[in-house]
């Protein structure tokens, strides 16, 4: 059970003429998270801070979070781009029409600037994202209900994870778990399964948010040494797990679940995709468990944001490959407030094909949380 007490009049979402954003990033307040923090943790934070995957402390984040890496108008006049609730809701709630906007709260502020869920200390960590649940349902979700949670979990340590899970999950200002693309181990391990079972439990997709750590280089062959080479080459993870998943049999053993792979954009996975059909037909049996094509499950059980969004020299060309990828499949996400931050107006214009513009802004955001789908 959380130890809030949620509104009486929070319900599920309403989503009917506006859209789903699936990528906003609130920062607390330096200190806000103390107070749901018990002394033993505030104290430790204080004395030796928080080491995690990075393996690094304070911003290990590349690069640097706080600095150039966000919008320069998101700024309050105290705290961090994502601190405001004023500001979330005048830069992009009202703006945008958005009428749910799914909070991932990767960095807590004043305590680290690392990923909590990643702390190397299996009890801070699970201390620490207590802290950040129960601060953004009860100072972001309650007092605007537009707003939802995807809650961060402990993921290497699957009990931790899985009692969080079963501590806030069934709140109605939660919408989804949140996870991140960078883990010790490919994600259809079966260590991370108690996890998918929890999540299938409540009913609660999860969301899978770009991210370093996860004691290993953030490419394929070593460190990188810029960040267009960093920023580009992150997509390598995502495709990393989504073989992991489909190969391992993860879907098969959860047909429930949903999983949502969040700022990595769309257009790689096509030929990802079409290059996992092609080498399964040919080395089915080595996987003679599975029991479908690859793409048949990405269908069913996998999805992606938009951001940072393809922008092709001819516009078409974007229609063209989310239609190759899975219409159905893909959802709007700003990234607020981060620099390369997505207006829906921009990215996806009136010019753009309306049938695919409402899928991708609306109806596909209702599907995946399981909300009254109304167009």
């Amino acid at each position: 059970m959380t130890i809030l007490e949620h509104p009486a009049t929070l319900g599920r979402p309403v989503v009917d003429t506006g859209i789903v954003d699936v990528d906003i990033h609130p920062v607390p307040l330096p200190g806000a998270i103390d107070s749901y923090l018990p002394k033993r943790w505030r104290t430790h934070v204080r004395a030796y801070g928080s080491r995690t995957t990075n393996g690094l402390q304070n911003n290990g984040e590349y690069p640097q979070m706080y600095g150039g890496a966000m919008r320069a108008d998101a700024w309050p006049e105290t705290g961090y781009p994502g601190s405001s609730l004023a500001l979330i809701r005048d830069q992009l709630l009202d703006l945008h029409n958005v009428q749910l906007g799914v909070l991932q709260c990767i960095a807590p502020g004043g305590q680290t600037l690392n990923p909590a869920s990643q702390a190397l200390n299996q009890e801070l960590a699970h201390a620490l994202v207590r802290a950040i649940n129960d601060w953004q349902l009860e100072h972001l979700v309650y007092p605007e209900p537009r707003l939802r949670a995807a809650i961060p979990v402990p993921f290497e340590t699957a009990e931790y994870a899985v009692a969080e899970i079963e501590r806030v999950g069934s709140d109605p200002g939660v919408v989804a778990v949140l996870g991140l693309s960078k883990t010790l181990e490919p994600l259809g391990n079966r260590r991370y399964w108690p996890i998918y079972e929890a999540a299938v439990a409540q009913g609660l997709p999860i969301q899978f948010h770009l991210s370093q750590g996860g004691g290993n280089p953030n490419t394929g062959t070593g460190w990188t040494s810029y960040h267009t080479e960093y920023h580009v080459g992150h997509v390598q993870s995502f495709q990393s797990q989504i073989l992991s998943l489909i190969l391992s049999g993860t879907f098969d053993r959860f047909p429930d679940l949903k999983v949502m792979f969040v700022e990595g954009n769309v257009a790689h996975f096509v030929p990802l995709v079409q290059r996992l059909d092609y080498h399964w037909a040919n080395l089915r049996s080595e996987v003679p468990d599975l029991q479908r094509r690859p793409s048949e499950y990405v269908r069913d059980h996998v999805w992606a944001s938009t951001q940072p969004i393809d922008e092709p020299e001819n516009p078409k060309h974007l229609a063209e490959l989310i239609e190759e990828f899975c219409p159905e499949n893909v959802l709007f996400a700003s990234d607020y407030p981060h620099f390369d931050f997505d207006s829906p107006e921009t990215v996806f214009p009136h010019s753009f094909p309306e049938a695919l513009r409402t899928k991708v802004l609306r109806t596909n955001g209702q599907r995946f949380f399981g909300l009254e789908v109304t167009d």
